[in-house]
């Protein structure tokens, strides 16, 4: 598979998308804000396939769960905090 400039194009449009989606879930609390925006995301990767506007969809979720991912592992009481605080938030 050639990467071309619309591959390009198309990946960086897809992480265009994505990103104000994960700020907005970021915001709200990982679960379920999260978890309802993949769901979505996969239905046209299962029915399209790879496209590069799909896979520039999970770009930003992807570098996301990455993060939260190693703040736990440096710091696992720090997850425990968070939801200990959002959980009195509300």
């Amino acid at each position: 598979m050639d990467i071309t400039l619309t591959f390009v194009g198309l990946f960086l449009l897809g992480c265009g998308l994505g990103s104000p989606v994960v700020i907005f879930a970021k915001n709200r609390g990982p679960i379920p804000w999260l978890l309802m925006p993949m769901i979505a995301f996969s239905l046209p990767l299962f029915t399209i396939g790879p496209h590069p506007t799909i896979l520039g969809l999970y770009l930003p979720f992807a570098v996301y769960l990455l993060y939260v991912g190693q703040m736990v592992i440096r710091n696992p009481s720090a997850i425990n905090e968070f939801w200990r605080d959002f959980g009195n938030e509300e």
